[in-house]
């Protein structure tokens, strides 16, 4: 007696194909989610300085989508700003992983206004995922507006970022020449070989699902993130005062990449001999603050201010230490 061929094993073997295809792109969307996922952290710096509260400003994001809370301190007279942007899970205040409200006094007594900001998906802004600094620089350009609005004149406008904020402002400064001068601290060169080398360590699961990852990634994002490359936008900064600042000790992205930022534009870089990601502020606190100050100061033409000239003895120095 003769059987035939089973008409099952062809449905089977496509039921198994089509298990196995929701399967990958259930775990690539949680690897998309977890790595555009922001951990809220809001702003306490306040509850050491209540002064900052009297601070509070808002105002809208360059491409209208989403409202930035900042903190602004204007100097008197108002000469030039530097706008301080935070790396990824942080917030305005934590700028460099440690407290930087003295470093905002030192702008100040120095005559330098700053304006502290906490990038959508952060701190109390406006909810959104984490594009890598794509969508994240118009929050930076929207600063700029703020501070243009307010009779800063284009070119005495600096920005400080760290990792993430140190890529957002390069990718802003690309497309802002007002502008003056940038300071990166921890910065990446390419989104795309900073996942590369993260992704085992950060995601645990094989390299085959990295791929699936980034493509809805595009889709929750509407951009693809790989683009994300301030290494190739570095060359539109030169000619514009630029300091890059990293550990030398720091695991998550490596120094080179520093030296490769710097050399795409003939910036300074101040590569210290420091462990962790942004540990040159935390380790080298009076150093840092007396280099980045002074670099803005220089490059934004700004006076010293006559607080500074007369040098008093600070009524809190535990606020003006350093």
């Amino acid at each position: 007696m003769h059987h035939l061929p089973s008409l099952h094993l062809p449905w089977a073997a496509l039921l198994l194909a089509a298990l196995l295809a929701t399967a990958y792109l259930l775990v690539c969307g949680f690897i998309a989610h977890r790595f555009t996922h922001i951990r809220r952290r809001r702003p306490r710096l306040q509850n050491d300085h209540p002064e900052l509260d009297r601070s509070q400003v808002r105002f809208r994001a360059r491409d209208g989508r989403a409202s930035i809370d900042a903190w602004y301190l204007p100097a008197t007279p108002r000469q030039g700003a530097v706008i301080l942007v935070h790396g990824k899970d942080a917030c305005r205040g934590d700028e460099l992983k440690s407290p930087t409200f003295t470093l905002a006094q030192r702008f100040h007594a120095a005559g330098i206004s700053v304006l502290m900001i906490d990038l959508r998906g952060h701190g109390t802004s406006s909810p959104a995922r984490l594009s890598y600094g794509w969508h994240e620089r118009h929050d930076v350009l929207g600063a700029v507006d703020y501070l243009l609005e307010r009779g800063y004149a284009p070119g005495r406008i600096g920005v400080l970022g760290a990792s993430l904020g140190g890529a957002t402002s390069v990718l802003a400064a690309a497309e802002e020449p007002a502008i003056g001068a940038v300071v990166t601290d921890s910065a990446y060169a390419s989104f795309e070989d900073m996942i590369e080398r993260q992704y085992a360590k950060l995601a645990h699961l094989p390299h085959c699902f990295l791929p699936g990852a980034l493509a809805i990634g595009r889709l929750l994002l509407g951009v693809d993130v790989r683009k994300v490359r301030p290494l190739a936008l570095m060359p539109r900064l030169r000619g514009r005062p630029v300091l890059v600042i990293h550990s030398q000790g720091d695991r998550f992205v490596p120094a080179c990449d520093a030296d490769a930022l710097a050399a795409a534009c003939g910036a300074e870089c101040w590569c210290t001999a420091t462990d962790g990601h942004i540990g040159s502020y935390r380790a080298l606190t009076q150093a840092y603050e007396e280099r980045v100050v002074t670099f803005f100061a220089r490059h934004l033409d700004v006076l010293p201010s006559r607080r500074t000239l007369a040098a008093p003895a600070p009524s809190r120095p535990e606020l003006l230490a350093a």
